[in-house]
């Protein structure tokens, strides 16, 4: 994570006549320059810059309020991030970043931020209220099939997740899959053919029923993935509704963003396309109790939809949860409940890797606090269904360290189904266009005894699911620790995410979870985790 620091104000995004200004210099060699990003769905050639010396490029952009990611494109090939913005995206992808506010000034966060000193849009926003439920959601993703084949088997797996202590299952899309431009033998299962029906590979309506009975039977909640901004290619609204859609120059159904030739694309200018998805999304939340949704892609759809969305959603349940796949600060001000929060995975890769010192983590988390609305809550993850799994990019045993601080943090905990036990056929969701499943044959059980262990305290204690955050200072290289407490109870968290073994300070009392800790040393084995109750 590179947050802005010393940069050249004339090449940064600024508030212009017109909208934002993007400045990009470079080799005087290049024969184009475009700009990329969320704004255009990343079409390399939808804006590009004017050349107004050898090596300075320009263009002005009228962006709405909200976060926007972007990129340069070079000469048509190469994708890069803006040199002379170092704020980079929470979402493991390299994007750099802009935010407007909703005068038509420009906000990039920079070091420094903290209670003290608050970003704009914390000291002007305060997050809408969540659910009561919410905070105290430790959230697992599953696909039906990948995990247990139909609703039945789910159905059959959910003594699994009553061990591991999760509480919010998030069901990834169960509608019929388009076979138009079909990749793999069953398609991408965000291309849906039909927003009304379940693909009956997975079951039916009663089956689906009972699994959503089950898991309340439970007491967990259920929420269901809703494929936000566009449909497959072949969906029958294409020709039924032409209106509602994207189109090319040459008239064809398209949707913008490269390389997903077998999605249309919506076009949410048209009321009557609104109206129908907000209907059918409610007919499916009253007609299931599903307890709440998550839109991917966010980014690219326009926030007064997303408002329109939780009011009607709201109006059908009060206590409705809605998951944005999107890092906008505004996306918390009336509309979603939970935005990704992928800086923390990468944070701590950094500090495994040594590219980073411990206090950094603790710099990045008040930096990201505060320069988001008041009280916004982020779902935070090690893994999410576009990136490899954790073992691959931290190492096993620095992952289960990294496990122990997502499991103990602030904001909503993700997990994705399969890395609480070390499977390793993940590679991203695109796996899902065939028939896979997990190998529950190559179950990790000490894995899973840490993660299970870790959830079910963070349900036992409400300081590590609600409480205040202070990072510890002055500790070794590669160990973050942090205190979290409420109403008397003050609990601290020590992680070595370095290879070698760490002293501890003293003052803590019985653990109430170790792993690689020597008591009487008062050593923390690399990669091990403690977590007691401070004296």
């Amino acid at each position: 994570m590179h947050i802005a620091r010393d940069a050249d104000p004339a090449l940064l995004p600024a508030l212009a006549a017109g909208g934002v200004r993007f400045v990009f210099d470079g080799p005087a060699n290049l024969r184009t320059v475009a700009l990329a990003g969320t704004f255009n769905s990343w079409v390399g050639d939808a804006c590009m810059l004017e050349r107004v010396t050898p090596t300075r490029w320009t263009c002005t952009l009228p962006l709405p309020p909200g976060r926007h990611l972007y990129k340069f494109v070079l000469d048509d090939t190469h994708w890069i991030a803006d040199p002379a913005n170092p704020w980079m995206s929470e979402d493991g992808q390299g994007n750099s970043c802009v935010t407007v506010c909703l005068d038509g000034t420009v906000f990039l966060r920079r070091r420094g931020l903290r209670a003290e000193a608050p970003g704009v849009l914390y000291r002007n926003h305060q997050a809408l209220t969540s659910p009561a439920w919410l905070p105290d959601a430790v959230v697992y993703q599953l696909s039906v099939r990948a995990f247990g084949g139909d609703f039945d088997g789910v159905r059959a797996r959910l003594g699994h997740l009553a061990d591991l202590g999760v509480n919010t299952i998030w069901m990834m899309p169960i509608h019929p899959i388009g076979v138009a431009g079909r990749r793999g033998s069953l398609g991408d299962p965000y291309a849906v053919r039909d927003f009304e029906a379940i693909d009956p590979a997975l079951g039916d309506e009663d089956g689906l029923r009972r699994l959503v009975d089950a898991i309340h039977a439970r007491g967990m909640r259920i929420v269901f993935d809703w494929t936000l901004n566009r449909s497959s290619v072949d969906h029958p609204l294409t020709v039924t509704n032409p209106d509602w859609f994207q189109r090319d120059r040459a008239g064809n159904v398209m949707y913008a963003v490269p390389r997903r030739a077998y999605f249309a694309g919506f076009d949410f200018s048209n009321p009557d396309l609104r109206r129908y998805l907000v209907d059918t999304m409610c007919h499916w939340v009253e007609r299931f109790g599903l307890d709440g949704m998550r839109f991917d892609d966010s980014d690219i759809t326009p926030t007064d939809f997303l408002d329109e969305i939780r009011a009607a959603l709201a109006a059908v349940r009060p206590d409705i949860a809605l998951i944005s796949q999107a890092y906008d600060e505004f996306h918390h001000v009336a509309a979603c409940d939970l935005t990704y929060e992928g800086g923390t995975r990468e944070m701590l890769r950094r500090v495994a890797h040594g590219e980073a010192a411990a206090r950094e983590f603790a710099q990045y988390w008040n930096e990201s606090i505060y320069s988001f609305p008041r009280g916004a809550l982020r779902l935070r993850w090690l893994e999410e269904k576009e990136q490899p799994r954790a073992d691959a990019v931290f190492g096993h045993d620095a992952h289960l360290a990294a496990a122990s601080v997502l499991l103990t943090m602030d904001g909503v905990p993700h997990i994705l189904m399969g890395q609480e036990f070390g499977e390793s056929g993940w590679r991203d969701w695109t796996v899902l266009f065939d028939d896979w499943r997990l190998d529950w044959s190559k179950f990790d059980h000490a894995a899973f005894a840490h993660f299970s262990a870790l959830v079910n305290l963070r349900r036992r204690h409400p300081a590590l699911r609600r409480g205040a955050t202070v990072f510890i200072d002055g500790l070794p290289d590669g160990v973050i620790g942090m205190v979290r407490s409420l109403d008397g109870e003050r609990i601290g968290v020590y992680a070595n995410l370095a290879s070698t073994t760490a002293a501890l300070p003293d003052g803590m009392g019985v653990p109430l979870y170790a792993r690689g800790w020597d008591q009487d040393a008062g050593s923390l084995d690399a990669h091990g985790c403690l977590i007691a109750p401070l004296r």
